[in-house]
């Protein structure tokens, strides 16, 4: 029976579609295009390519290679694991802005039940989060599940401690897979016991000791001396602990091998006597070394390093002797680490015995006494490198002042960091800081707990070796010395544990000594520094705010804090002398002060106010002397100090000028800050009452609210003027800055905030649309409409948080983007249209195949009407919004992607590492890489599915442009399996149709000549030219006759291959004509596979 054939167009007029089962997918819809952009209407072009961006400028190590890339206006920004460099166009060179880590603390308390836990400890096993601490003198413990934070053991005391209620000092170690407790009694003996972990939760043993249970009887090592220092470090082969032993009165080294076999008194360094009165530390480094510091009862430090079997590598070499920075006293924490296993970095923990201190009776100054008061700067931290392969010790100086240490130092891809405390009385806070002092994170911000290795009560001797007052009204009477700072140790190559004190409810103390006092409790806080907020930047006030541990913005000359990391401390003032003057007898004068910075911008930033001082005058005087903490903690480059005083029993604040002859002499001469070893800044107001209300007013009067320092964040968004954050360690809360105005740098202020409902879990990320902030939690949408409260904190107007969805959220918050049409966003159902309107649409419903993606970036490319999601583990899904089409492009994995004007910028992740790269619209390749477009069809049958049909060839239509070879690809009877294939190359067989002569293109002069009009002259490539006769196209035409012509479906894959050399645009294709002829019957199937019923 003759077929009637028939021609079947296929119109290359839709996209991919992997939703709808292959074998029923509609005809003119793709299972897949590869690098195919939808230009004009019924034509698939090749997608342009990359050119890769140089990195001159930018160091070769592991830490400055890119991860990220966002803009400061139209000036492109590379971020790298630890700094920020900004692109000079002109001169093709990246320069260093500042240092920037996209680490995020996330915190949670484990305990505050109205007592005080000190010596907190902490290990990490297994998936197992184990922490210790002393309350009432007993050892507690609590294991929690990482993963999934459930509690495996809550404040459970560790059973069968003899001493059980006045334990000293403790530690926490892993080692050859268990958990190994270290106590001192009251009588200074030193014990262990270890746990078995893994058998308490496989194999339920019992939580007691001995014999069949979960821990080991209890072992004594030795009775240690002076302030019973000791240390533990655990490497591969062996744990070793360092211990100052009373017998010997020197140090003493323990060491278990691989079996736990211990043996105790050792000795390696012979001679040399160590004697570690004030502080100890060891650490394993990443070859297996252990580095032993040491801080004697005068102030030296000095270094070991021993091998794993515990000899002698190294030292010990004397590092610093603390004394000889100017007015130190003592060292009484160290801590040590290494990058590169080679230079260790030393950090001390500096007392200092000068300047001078304050009485709590009288507030003037004293060298002495016996009712010392908290100084700024009592305590400062110190660092100095040691070589190992030179033994070099390199020259010490101050890291930070103003803060101690709060735990051992770490090591992050080659990064040393530290976590430090400031004390202050209601700004106490964490921080994670670099070697070099810069501050990458900020952790219990306002409710940190106390600078360690101090005792809290009044010292009747004046001695600073023994006794510290606080000031910040924590309690007076415990005692905080610790015996060696406890470990943070790694979870993942990019997450860290840190488990740290909090504050908690202020509780009434002893009259005359403290007015309150607060019991801490424990926190613990995992840093993350997986870069995952590397896109989360956000444009305002002409600076670039950058999310992270520290809320960091450029302003295109610095990189900095955000606002300030705390306001200037107390103040004290005293009158002066003199019998004349503008202050008068019997009146009180207020101060307060403020930090305060301008940007290249010319925005004003200025901190939170300090805490008032007041002098009431006795006699009249000229002067009135104040002495203000400068700040300590800062990236910013010359901020400074004003000064702000009532009139004489006034209550509103105007600044005060330093004499009284020039009434802007705050304004023409600031009070520079300094932190090169000033405790104070010393200001001398000698400004009479009728000058002083000429000048410039607080800027909290008038109701203001104050500007505090931002939290640390991961996510960012602007909204109705203002900067909102989330991400903050209450996953559930956001907070919002003051509303921007003129040449004022944003601020915030704590009462600016939003709890969310639980309903739909954490806030994933935020984005502004319209006159909406569109609030994205994991399972959850919501908005925020209104205008906020005013810069006095009142007429608040915005709602509260109104739900969208109760069953979608966002997935990834570097999904969100906002187009024409709404905000795209990926959830775990796939990707998302939040329209104008609200309406929820599935529109990634044909890329549903890729879903299982991780989306790193996503933007809108308005110039080819494109919305590109970069992804990390698979193509690029590009989204066409005018024409409604997806497609896919490959080679283009990736971490960052940026679109600056009419440029395209992604971070390009290839085998070699991550690079820059910039699209070229006169390029289709990807920095020498060939981009090939790959098209491929569902299965077709014109007349329906399992129905006989019969097809004799394909024609394919398209423009030609550079070489390359042509790949069909035929698949039959809803086989995947391709049984026909062909190559085709395309350049030897396509004709030339343009006007000339083309052997005219070689003369005995041995010059080209193109043909008649070929602007290319006499260096044309004679491909792409507009020569007479019109566009130089290459007919593009073939036929593919199929090798198997009944059948009952087939699929056809188009590929253009192209290899070295072959680089440019390739074709466009047009249109695949298939001819075809069908019969009104099913298709025959193999008598094996029918059945009867």
């Amino acid at each position: 029976m003759s077929l009637k054939k028939q021609n079947l167009p296929l119109s290359l007029n839709q996209g991919v579609n992997t939703k709808i089962d292959p074998k029923q997918l509609p005809f003119g819809q793709f299972t897949h295009i590869e690098n195919v952009k939808f230009d004009k209407e019924g034509e698939f072009n090749k997608r342009h390519g990359y050119t890769k961006l140089k990195g001159i400028g930018i160091g070769s190590t592991n830490n400055q290679s890119i991860i990220g890339v966002s803009q400061f206006k139209s000036q492109l920004l590379w971020l790298s694991k630890d700094q920020v460099y900004s692109y000079s166009k002109g001169a093709d060179v990246w320069q260093n802005e500042g240092s920037y880590d996209a680490v995020v603390p996330e915190s949670k308390t484990i305990l505050q039940n109205g007592k005080e836990q000190t010596q907190l400890q902490v290990a990490y096993l297994n998936g197992y989060k184990i922490m210790g601490w002393l309350e009432s003198g007993k050892y507690q413990i609590s294991i929690v599940d990482h993963e999934t934070g459930s509690w495996v053991v809550n404040n459970v005391e560790i059973p069968d401690i003899a001493a059980s209620g006045s334990l000293g000092y403790i530690r926490i170690q892993v080692y050859n897979g268990l958990v190994w407790f270290f106590y001192t009694d009251g009588s200074r003996v030193l014990k262990y016991k270890n746990f078995n972990l893994s058998g308490y939760l496989k194999q339920e043993l019992p939580f007691d000791s001995g014999a069949g249970n979960a821990f080991t009887a209890e072992a004594t090592l030795a009775t240690l001396a002076g302030d019973q220092r000791f240390d533990v470090a655990g490497g591969d082969n062996s744990m070793m602990l360092v211990y100052y032993d009373n017998s010997a009165s020197e140090l003493r080294l323990a060491r278990w091998d691989i079996l736990n076999v211990i043996s105790t008194n050792l000795d390696p360094w012979g001679s040399t006597a160590i004697t570690p009165h004030d502080a100890i530390d060891i650490h394993v480094d990443g070859e297996g070394k252990f580095i032993v510091v040491t801080s004697n009862g005068s102030g030296v430090v000095k270094l070991s390093v021993l091998g794993s079997d515990g000899s002698l590598a190294a030292g010990p070499k004397t590092i610093k002797d603390v004394t000889a920075f100017t007015g130190a006293h003592s060292c009484r924490a160290v801590t040590a680490a290494s990058g590169d296993n080679d230079t260790i970095t030393v950090f001390m923990q500096v007392y200092q015995t000068s300047p001078r201190l304050y009485t709590i009776s009288t507030g003037t100054n004293t060298n002495g006494g016996n009712d010392l008061k908290f100084t700024w700067s009592m305590v400062y931290i110190a660092s100095a490198t040691y070589k190992f392969s030179t033994d070099t010790v390199g020259t010490a100086s101050v890291v930070a002042r103003g803060v101690g240490l709060a735990s051992k130092a770490f090591v992050q891809d080659e990064t040393v960091y530290i976590n430090v405390i400031r004390e202050t009385d209601l700004h106490a806070t964490y921080y994670t800081m670099k070697a070099d002092g810069s501050i990458q994170a900020k952790i219990s911000q306002g409710k940190g707990g106390s600078i360690l290795n101090t005792t809290r009560k009044g010292n009747p001797s004046g001695n600073l070796s023994t006794g510290f007052y606080n000031y910040s009204g924590t309690n007076v009477n415990a005692n905080y010395t610790i015996p060696s700072l406890s470990d943070v140790p790694a979870i993942s190559s990019s997450q860290y544990l840190f488990t740290s004190k909090v504050q908690g409810k202020i509780i009434s103390g002893t009259a005359g000594v403290t007015s309150y006092f607060t019991l801490y409790g424990v926190n613990s806080t995992v840093l993350d520094f997986n870069n995952k907020i590397v896109n989360q930047t956000e444009s305002m006030q002409n600076n670039l705010n950058l999310a992270g541990g520290q809320l960091k913005s450029y302003d295109g000359n610095a990189l900095v804090e955000q606002g300030f990391n705390y306001p200037p401390n107390t103040l004290f003032a005293a009158q002066g002398t003199g019998s004349t003057g503008p202050f008068e007898s019997t009146k009180t004068y207020n101060y307060v002060a403020v930090y305060s910075w301008t940007d290249i911008q010319g925005n004003v930033f200025k901190s939170a106010l300090s805490a008032q001082a007041s002098v009431t005058c006795t006699a009249a005087v000229t002067s009135v002397s104040v002495n203000i903490p400068p700040l300590l903690l800062s990236q910013k480059t010359d901020p400074y100090v004003e000064l702000y005083r009532t009139e004489g029993n006034g209550s509103v604040f105007y600044k005060t000028m330093g004499d009284s002859s020039n009434t802007l002499d705050q304004t023409s001469k600031p009070i520079i800050n300094t932190t090169d070893g000033v405790d104070y800044l010393l200001f001398t107001d000698q400004t009479s009452d009728a000058k002083l209300i000429a000048n410039e007013l607080l800027y909290t009067e008038g109701g203001e609210v104050e500007n505090v320092s931002p939290p640390s964040n991961s996510i960012l968004a602007s909204f109705k003027n203002r900067l909102f954050l989330a991400g903050l360690e209450n996953k559930l809360e956001l907070r919002y800055s003051k509303i921007v105005e003129a040449n004022t740098g944003i601020g915030f202020n704590d009462t600016f905030s939003i709890i969310m409902t639980g309903l739909g879990g954490n806030i994933v990320t935020l984005k502004g649309m319209d006159d909406k902030l569109v609030i994205f939690k994991e399972n959850a949408i919501f908005f925020l409409s209104g205008d906020g409260p005013n810069n006095i904190g009142e007429q608040n107007t915005f709602i509260e948080p109104q739900l969208v969805s109760s069953d979608i959220g966002c997935a990834e918050a570097n999904s969100v983007v906002l187009t024409p049409a709404g905000l795209f966003f990926k959830s775990n159902k796939g990707i998302y249209l939040l329209e104008r309107s609200l309406v929820l649409k599935y529109v990634g419903f044909p890329v549903d195949d890729f879903n299982n993606l991780t989306i790193k970036k996503a933007d809108i490319y308005a110039k080819d009407n494109e919305v590109r999601f970069v992804t990390s583990d698979g193509p690029c899904l590009v989204y066409n919004y005018f024409r409604g089409f997806w497609s896919l492009y490959s080679n283009h994995k990736g971490q960052s992607s940026i679109v600056i004007g009419d440029d395209y910028y992604y971070v390009h992740s290839g085998p070699e590492g991550n690079s820059l790269y910039k699209q070229d619209a006169s390029k289709y390749d990807d920095d020498g890489t060939p981009v090939n477009m790959v098209v491929e069809t569902g299965w077709i049958n014109p007349a329906g599915s399992q129905t006989a049909i019969r097809i004799y060839r394909m024609l394919l239509l398209g423009d030609y442009f550079s070489p390359h070879r042509l790949k069909i690809s035929v698949a039959y009877d809803y086989n995947d399996v391709y049984s026909q294939t062909k190559i085709v190359d395309v350049a030897s067989q396509t004709e030339i149709f343009r006007f000339g002569d083309p052997s005219r293109r070689i003369e005995s002069t041995g010059l080209k000549k193109g043909y008649y009009g070929d602007p290319g002259g006499t260096t044309g490539d004679y491909t792409t030219a507009i020569a007479y006769g019109g566009k130089d196209v290459m007919q593009y035409q073939y036929r593919l006759d199929f090798s198997k012509q009944k059948c009952e479906s087939f699929k056809i894959k188009v590929e253009t291959v192209q290899g070295a050399g072959e680089l440019g645009r390739g074709i466009n294709l047009s249109q695949l004509l298939f001819v075809v002829g069908s019969k009104d019957q099913d298709y025959k199937i193999k008598q094996s596979r029918i059945f009867g019923v």
